[in-house]
């Protein structure tokens, strides 16, 4: 089942092109930061940078460049490119195959972010958990962490996370539905 939920909810680029190219500018802005010695300029980068890579499936090098700069993510917890940096972190490691560990850095993002107001931050670190229990088989923990971020994304009207976040609630249906009904199945067959 892990598999298919991963096929069913992780996101993809819809322009696989133009992610390349955005890649390779974060890393110029990260070699700038580096060079300027701007850490917390460093962590923002390499926050985005993690989560473009993640995007592009090369999660070995983003969480390898995570782990880098981990420390200096530390030293900025209040500031919000931190709480990016630890959403990044979570996301790289779930999908390195590392969710026990990817887990305690999802609530950290969500609880820095629900600390601070930093709202977008804590829907999108929450749906991106979601995904990470989906995929573990915790389907009612996922449901919780889609449904809360759908709601923080109806705050504003215009956020574009919304769709993202319906979309996954009607997809975890189908799993809920699928796995009842294999249940059923099993409750029957072994009659």
């Amino acid at each position: 089942m892990p598999n298919k939920v991963a096929e069913f909810l992780r996101f993809s680029a819809s322009d696989p092109l133009a992610l390349q190219r955005d890649i390779a500018e974060q890393r110029i802005k990260l070699a700038a930061a580096l060079q300027a010695g701007d850490s917390l300029a460093i962590v923002d980068a390499v926050a985005d940078l993690g989560s473009m890579l993640t995007t592009a499936r090369l999660e070995p090098e983003a969480v390898d460049l995570l782990e880098q700069h981990s420390v200096l993510a530390e030293r900025h917890a209040g500031d919000e490119p931190a709480g990016w940096f630890w959403s990044a972190y979570a996301t790289a490691l779930q999908y390195s195959g590392r969710r026990d560990q990817a887990e305690a850095f999802f609530i950290q993002a969500i609880e820095l972010a629900g600390q601070n107001g930093w709202r977008r931050l804590e829907a999108l670190a929450s749906h991106h958990w979601g995904r990470s229990l989906a995929e573990q088989g915790r389907l009612a923990e996922a449901r919780a962490c889609f449904s809360s971020a759908l709601v923080i994304r109806e705050e504003r009207k215009d956020e574009p996370g919304q769709a993202s976040s319906c979309r996954a609630l009607l997809e975890l249906s189908v799993l809920e539905a699928r796995k009842a009904g294999a249940a059923a199945d099993s409750v029957e067959t072994s009659r």
